[in-house]
């Protein structure tokens, strides 16, 4: 079971970073939308394998049922399709390229230097850990009180404690409604602008 997730992992990751790299390579532009399509499909999938269905559903209605106004956008922003993107660029692309890369690169390995690591995994086994995170566990402290121990349970045990992320669909939902209302409008009103700013340069171009 191990290895099959593994391997199933190994080949959702390898295709959404290779389809994100033909997003940046290909001066197709319908081409590079299948491509962020087919990246939004991988990483839906690693939702999936992190038993976030809620979320891998939400990736692929939002993000991959949006690529079709992302190409009807491409082509009515982009002058000559059929010439792929203007080269005079790539310099500013490169140079943007580099930046980004290298802000990646810092900020991973400050998260990296800053998170304290625990193999308290290490001594647990599969079940246990589904159970502590979408299921059902036990949690009993040693006689020393530094260390805990997380066993699955049933169903019906009294004592059973719900996993961190069990019925998390119905939490998620009242935190995007109550704690973080503020953002999700502030969201929308962004999405909205950058609507109205594209068909502004639609307009100006056909004036032209």
């Amino acid at each position: 079971m191990d290895t099959t997730v593994d391997v199933v992992f190994w080949i959702m990751s390898a295709s959404a970073i290779g389809a994100a790299l033909l997003v940046v390579t290909v001066r197709d532009v319908f081409r590079a939308a299948l491509a962020l399509a087919a990246s939004f499909l991988a990483v839906a999938g690693l939702f999936f394998l992190l038993q976030a269905e809620f979320v891998a559903v939400a990736q692929i209605l939002v993000y991959v049922g949006a690529i079709s106004i992302i190409v009807a956008f491409a082509i009515l922003l982009t002058r000559d399709m059929g010439q792929g993107n203007p080269t005079q660029s790539n310099r500013l692309l490169v140079i943007g390229g580099g930046v980004m890369a290298a802000l990646f690169v810092v900020v991973a390995g400050f998260a990296a230097y800053d998170t304290t690591w625990s193999d308290r995994e290490a001594g647990l086994t599969d079940l246990d850990v589904v159970a502590a995170l979408t299921g059902q566990y036990e949690e009993s402290v040693n006689i020393s009180g530094d260390t805990a121990l997380i066993e699955y349970t049933g169903v019906d045990e009294t004592a059973a404690k719900d996993g961190v992320f069990a019925d998390s669909t119905g939490w998620l939902g009242e935190l995007l409604v109550r704690d973080y209302v503020l953002a999700l409008q502030a969201l929308g009103v962004l999405l909205l602008a950058a609507i109205i700013g594209s068909i502004a340069l639609v307009r100006e171009q056909a004036s032209e």
